[in-house]
């Protein structure tokens, strides 16, 4: 993890709505080269694909489905250093934004990291929706290109069907992240 920055990632906690966890972190992830593809969606489309203890976070009265393809690196347990061919590889997202009560989030319909291992760690450790996904990522001429098997239908995968419009796009070079052990928020 030479490349982690953990004490910064640590001490950067002015964005954070609540107080950082007390017990440790168990895991780093560093995020990279993240395009951010948001649609705006009538919340009734979401509502009913959202568990119902998680309100739907609105914006401009519409809910915004994301797909996010991007690239990681440092995947590694606390104390374990990364290793190049498990721990890092490219995943995409498709995911909403919810809150319960006055804690945003992120509820997640697919997360499709191009790494089996990846997959079967996660389902195991964090009963979230990973699948094994196909995906290429490529550096060229200054833009960075992500191939998925799926990645135009990701949507139509998790039930729902895109409005016919472009995203609204937003793009960060790095995320740096330290993660918690899961804890029941509702």
């Amino acid at each position: 993890m030479s490349d982690f920055p953990t004490d910064a990632v640590l001490a950067q906690v002015s964005h954070r709505p609540w107080p950082m966890p007390d017990e440790p972190w168990i895991m780093t992830q560093s995020w990279h080269d993240l395009l951010f593809a948001h649609w705006p969606v009538a919340p009734d489309t979401l509502r009913e694909l959202v568990p119902p203890g998680l309100e739907l976070e609105l914006f401009d009265r519409r809910a915004w489905l994301g797909v996010i393809p991007f690239h990681m690196s440092n995947v590694a347990p606390r104390g374990v250093p990364s290793l190049p061919w498990v721990s890092a590889f490219p995943e995409l997202n498709v995911r909403t934004y919810v809150r319960v009560g006055d804690k945003p989030g992120i509820y997640f319909f697919s997360l499709d990291p191009g790494n089996p291992l990846a997959v079967m760690v996660a389902r195991a450790l964090f009963h979230l929706p990973y699948f094994s996904a196909v995906m290429d990522v490529e550096h060229r001429d200054g833009y960075e290109y992500y191939a998925s098997i799926r990645e135009n239908t990701m949507a139509d995968a998790s039930g729902i069907r895109l409005p016919s419009m472009a995203p609204v796009l937003h793009f960060a070079r790095r995320q740096d992240m330290v993660a918690f052990a899961l804890a029941r928020v509702a």
